[in-house]
Parts: C-alpha cells; sequence; structure tokens
C-alpha cells in the first residue's frame, strides 16, 4: 500500500460526505480520488472526478436533509494497495445510530482510489427521495 495510514484516510474520505461547501467537497474528490476513479454502491457506478462529486454532493443533501451525518469506526486496515474501513450514519441531533456502512478501495502509487466499492452491513431505515422527488 501507498503511504497511507489507514485511519487518517478514512477520516479523509467520511469528510467528504460531511462537507457542506459544494467547492470544496469537489476540491476533497480530487484530492481523494485518482482522475479516472470510480465509486460504486448498490444503485450507481460512476468514474471520474465530476461524476464522483455529484454522487457525493447528492448523497450529503439528501441524507443531511434527513438529519443525519457520517462517522468514521476507526478501524481501518490496509495492505499492499487496499484498504477497508467501517463508517457509521448518525443522527445529528441525537448520535443514535441509523445505518453501517463498509467501503473497500483501491489506491493508486498516490495513494488516491482507483476503485471504491461501497456496501451497507446495516441499510438505513431513512429513505432518500430520487432526484426531482419531493416529499
Amino acid at each position: 500500500m501507498s503511504r497511507t495510514e489507514p485511519n487518517a484516510f478514512a477520516d479523509r474520505y467520511v469528510a467528504v460526505w460531511t462537507e457542506t461547501d459544494p467547492a470544496a467537497r469537489r476540491k476533497a474528490v480530487e484530492e481523494l480520488w485518482a482522475p479516472d476513479g470510480a465509486y460504486a454502491n448498490a444503485v450507481a457506478v460512476v468514474t471520474g472526478h465530476e461524476a464522483i462529486a455529484t454522487q457525493v454532493g447528492y448523497a450529503h443533501d439528501a441524507y443531511a436533509t434527513g438529519g443525519f451525518t457520517f462517522r468514521s469506526c476507526g478501524n481501518a486496515r490496509g495492505q499492499h494497495d487496499t484498504l477497508r474501513f467501517n463508517w457509521v450514519m448518525v443522527s445529528e441531533a441525537t448520535g443514535a445510530l441509523e445505518a453501517v456502512g463498509f467501503d473497500f478501495v483501491t489506491l493508486d502509487e498516490q495513494g488516491r482510489i482507483l476503485s471504491d466499492h461501497q456496501y451497507f452491513d446495516t441499510p438505513p431505515t431513512y429513505v432518500v427521495p430520487a432526484p426531482g422527488e419531493t416529499d
């Protein structure tokens, strides 16, 4: 693995998803992912900084609207050019656990994400509205 310390990397990763400023979020995506990096979850696979920043922004806005935020679990482990870690989605008001997620990433020589596969270990009960859908 590159010189990336696993938990520091996981903290930076989670910070991208909690960043409220779109310009700062986009800059963080560019720093964390390789230019041709990919992000995949259960419903989407996107490639490149623009698409990843859009996906991260959509998720941030949808979950922040529901009153949630994300936190790293501090359990990141790395070997060779891969890294795995958990994160949680919690109520911003109460800290109550809403979901537990897991990411597995491969990194390039500079420690940037080439591929990011995201899973829910415990899916949220909060339903994110589809783009353009209102409550």
